[in-house]
This record gives structure tokens, C-alpha cells and sequence, in this order.
């Protein structure tokens, strides 16, 4: 009966036009949503080359505008931009801290419109004021980008829904459904079956769109491939259970719809917008113009105590105790001018702990609804394995400002100590690593809990409907 029962829906699913159709359309979004990824990915790649390139070159005329000042001749810089300075050369050529794309970036845009790939920490500058947002168009940003994980995460529901709403209702209000309650059927199991046909249709279509996306990309296929198959697979089997349980209901086909409509309705849209804005309210971030104002009040306080802060500050950092700057007052400008930033974040520090604390907080409060919504589950998947998820751009913005602090150490002992940059300095520059180590996967406990819920709904449904409870359906 198995057999003769796949056999037969395959049969009736191969000769209707609604395959074909699903099958044009899911190549149709897969290709364009892949090839309108690799078209940001490539935007944010040349991006990072040109800022590269930029700074290479810039690095190539310091070194021969050092050779022209070491051998005598003048250079067409202002004296205080001269690259024999320490602090001219922190601040005019600043290393490229970059944040790069990787093969599988292009399947889910995440948060990668909303920052910059690539900052330019310079020697004085404020870490905590690093611009890592872009100026975005709020309209892009409502409506999002056409990704792979937009046509996963919100259109294969609907082309599962339109699948397998009436599967039952169809056999029942054609009359067709006496003939199988007249067999020692149990419609659950039949159901099942069906549905299971249908299953691995969809799921071997969407796998060869993917396959064939991945290859005109340039992926190989390897273990990050077989999480994002793994991913959607699942996703598509929690949606295909949720069908059988709502076709056991008994319902008529427009019944089912709306049901089905509506459930996609409140996991695709009305919890992440709700899990979004209860964590705003709950856990509200200080303002950024509130940092930029605070951190201006207390410059102001802190330059009528100069010398003061430029004892304490060699007090605390006898390292960087060097000539005797009362005899040069440009240099010991410079010097009570680090000592006083440096008084400046420890009094913004605070502030700066409530935002990130407040930030992880709603991180944590938003990860708790996931459990409640699979399209949450499978968005923050799809980010993990593009790596543009809220993760990889908070351990970005660490270190990057961890590079800063390793920038301006790098030149403030001789700053303080009056010494000439030299050419072959140039060499010993710091470069900026990103380091992802302390990112953890989501991905194990997200396919887990999928699996979970859809397994769930099987079980639900099979134990709910019966071969004795055909006559209650066909009513």
C-alpha cells in the first residue's frame, strides 16, 4: 500500500502544471536573489581594495617624502603634517582594519548594510567613537535586501503552503475520499505519506537551485554547505508539518489557507517584530548624540586642568616619561592633549558599559522569542554561516577598537618622548587581525529545536487522526 500510495502521488504530481510552475519560480528567485547578493558582496570587496590600494600608496609617498626631508630637501607639507612626526604619521596614515566577506556571505545580507566593512582607526581618535554605521537609504532598509535567506526565510513558506494546503480537502470535496475510507486506511499515515512525497520534491528542486547558485558563485561544497542545506531542509520540514497537521483538521481548502496564512503571518512577521520592539523597550540603548554630547562637556571640563592631568597621566605611565617637554610648548601640547583623552574615557567609560551592556541584554531578550519563531531560528543560521549576524559585527566593532588602543600605543612612547619617525619604522606599523574565535554557532541548537518542532507536529498530528476518524473528516 505504501508503494502504490507514493507511486501514485507521484503520478498526480508530475502531471500537474502546479510542479512546473514551482519549480520555474524557485530557480527564478534563488538565481536572482543569489546574483543580486554577490553584487553587494562584490560592492563591499571593491570597496576594501580601494581603501587597501589608497593606503599602499600613501604609505609609498611617506616613505619618499621621509628620503626627501633626510637628504635635505623641503617637501610641500605644512611643518606640523611633516611624516617625521609621530603623531602626523598616526593620523594621516592610518592601517585599512577590515572586516572581509567570505565565500558563503552572499546567501543572507544581515547586518552588513547597515555598518562599515572597513575603518581607519587613527592615533588621535576616540575608540569609542568609531563611525561603524553607514549612511544607508531608510527605504533599503525597510525593505530589505532580496537574498537567498529573504526567499527562504519568507517566500518558501508560501510556496510550501500553496504546495500542500488542500491535499486532503481536495480528495474530500471531490468525492474521491469515500474511496479511500472504504480501504483499512489510516489517514494519518496516508497523509503522512502524501506529504512526505511532496517534501522531498521541494526539498530536492530548492537543493538543486542551491547547488547550482553555489557552483556559479565559486563555492565547493563542504561542511558550511551542508549546515546551510541542513538549515533550509529542516526549515521546509517544519512548514510541510505544520501542513499535516492542519490538513487532518478536516477543513475545506479555504480554511486551510487562511489558517496556514495566518500562522505564517505571526512566525515570519508578528514575532521578530514584536521580540525587535519589546527589547527596545525594555532594555532601551543610550543615545549615541547623549555619548557625543557627554564626551564634548567633559573635554571642556578637563582642558582648564591640563597640567594637572599630564602629572597624573606620567604618574600612571612612568613608561612614557621621556625629554623634558617644558622647553618645547608643541610637544607638550600633545602631551597634555593624550592626557587629557585619556581622562575622558575613563570618565565616559560608564556610559559606554550601560549601552553594550544594555545591547547584549537585548541581544539575549531577542535570542529567547527565537525558540518561539522558525523563521528567527533560520534568519540567525543563514547570518551565522553569511557572517553578517549581530555576533560578527559586535566582535568587528571590539576589534577594531582593540586595534585602535594598538595603534596609538604604537606611537605614543614617541610621542612622549620626542623622538623622529624614521623610514624603516614604517615596517613595524601594527596590522589589524580579525579574530573570530570567540564567535559562537548557533546553528547546532537552531537545526535542533527545528527538528524538534516539526517532529513535534508529526507526532501530534498522527496521534490526533485515525483510520476510526475518517467518517468525522469526510462530514
Amino acid at each position: 500500500m505504501l508503494s502504490l500510495n507514493i507511486k501514485t502521488e507521484l503520478r498526480s504530481i508530475f502531471r500537474n502544471y502546479w510542479l512546473a510552475s514551482i519549480a520555474v519560480l524557485l530557480f527564478v528567485l534563488c538565481f536572482y536573489a543569489g546574483w543580486n547578493g554577490t553584487n553587494h558582496v562584490s560592492q563591499r570587496k571593491e570597496n576594501i581594495a580601494q581603501a587597501v590600494t589608497a593606503m599602499k600608496e600613501a604609505d609609498i609617498l611617506m616613505a619618499t617624502q621621509l628620503d626627501s626631508i633626510s637628504n635635505g630637501f623641503e617637501v610641500n607639507l605644512q611643518p606640523w603634517w611633516y611624516p617625521t612626526s609621530p603623531t602626523a604619521v598616526g593620523d594621516q596614515y592610518p592601517r585599512v582594519a577590515a572586516f572581509h566577506p567570505t565565500s558563503l556571505t552572499f546567501i543572507a545580507t544581515g547586518q552588513s548594510d547597515m555598518f562599515s566593512h572597513y575603518i581607519k582607526p587613527i592615533m588621535t581618535g576616540d575608540s569609542y567613537t568609531l563611525g561603524f554605521t553607514e549612511l544607508t537609504s531608510p527605504v533599503s532598509l525597510l525593505m530589505g535586501h532580496f537574498d537567498l535567506a529573504f526567499v527562504v526565510v519568507y517566500l518558501l513558506p508560501l510556496v510550501i503552503i500553496s504546495f500542500s494546503y488542500n491535499i486532503l480537502s481536495t480528495e474530500k470535496e471531490s468525492g474521491s475520499l469515500v474511496l479511500i475510507a472504504s480501504s483499512p486506511l489510516n489517514v494519518s499515515l496516508w497523509l503522512l505519506q502524501k506529504l512526505s512525497v511532496r517534501f522531498v520534491v521541494i526539498s530536492g528542486l530548492l537543493s538543486l537551485c542551491l547547488g547550482l547558485v553555489l557552483i556559479f558563485n565559486g563555492n565547493n561544497f563542504n561542511a558550511k554547505s551542508l549546515q546551510l542545506f541542513t538549515t533550509i531542509i529542516l526549515y521546509s520540514a517544519f512548514w510541510f508539518a505544520l501542513a499535516y497537521l492542519i490538513n487532518l483538521q478536516g477543513r475545506s481548502s479555504s480554511r486551510n489557507v487562511i489558517v496556514m496564512l495566518g500562522f505564517w503571518v505571526v512566525f515570519v512577521l508578528a514575532i521578530p517584530s514584536l521580540a525587535s520592539q519589546w527589547a527596545n523597550a525594555v532594555y532601551p540603548v543610550p543615545s549615541r548624540a547623549l555619548l557625543v554630547n557627554e564626551m564634548r562637556s567633559l573635554k571642556a571640563e578637563v582642558v582648564k586642568e591640563q597640567d594637572k592631568l599630564l602629572d597624573d597621566y606620567l604618574r600612571n605611565h612612568p613608561e612614557l616619561i621621556g625629554v623634558n617637554a617644558d622647553s618645547d610648548e608643541s610637544l607638550r601640547r600633545t602631551q597634555q592633549y593624550f592626557a587629557a583623552k585619556d581622562m575622558v574615557e575613563q570618565r565616559i567609560q560608564p556610559l559606554l558599559s550601560t549601552y553594550n551592556t544594555n545591547l547584549e541584554k537585548q541581544q539575549t531578550w531577542v535570542s529567547r522569542f527565537a525558540y518561539l519563531s522558525p523563521a528567527i531560528l533560520a534568519q540567525n543560521s543563514l547570518n551565522h554561516l553569511a557572517e553578517t549576524s549581530s555576533e560578527h559585527y559586535d566582535s568587528y566593532r571590539q576589534n577594531v577598537r582593540d586595534f585602535a588602543e594598538q595603534w596609538r600605543d604604537f606611537f605614543l612612547p614617541m610621542t612622549f618622548e620626542g623622538k623622529i619617525f624614521r623610514k624603516e619604522i614604517i615596517g613595524q606599523f601594527p596590522e589589524f587581525h580579525f579574530d573570530k574565535t570567540a564567535i559562537r554557532s548557533p546553528i547546532p541548537i537552531n537545526s535542533t529545536v527545528l527538528l524538534v518542532l516539526a517532529s513535534g507536529l508529526l507526532i501530534v498530528g498522527f496521534r490526533t487522526r485515525g483510520a476510526h476518524e475518517m467518517e468525522k473528516i469526510m462530514q
